[in-house]
């Protein structure tokens, strides 16, 4: 089976998005891990792990969107998002 240019770019950008989610997942699961060994009242140390996890969690996953938006404009379908 030969697949078509668009099919390839399209497998790509659906591979993209799956590495994306991929982080995202992992580093949801760290920030997990953080808060469960975190106690009350939270150290300054811990604090500071907690921020920089919860910026790392962002970032990932405004990156699964970026790549779920490139998905929805390849297919010329309009994003679900506000």
């Amino acid at each position: 089976m030969i697949l078509k240019t668009e099919h390839i770019e399209l497998a790509e950008l659906v591979s993209e998005l799956s590495e994306a989610l991929a982080v995202f997942s992992n580093e949801a699961e760290k920030l997990s891990a953080l808060l469960a060994r975190s106690d009350a009242p939270v150290s300054a140390e811990t604090y500071d792990e907690l921020r920089k996890q919860t910026i790392a969690e962002v970032q990932a996953f405004e990156e699964y969107l970026n790549r779920k938006e490139e998905i929805f404009e390849y297919l010329e379908v309009e994003s679900r998002q506000a």
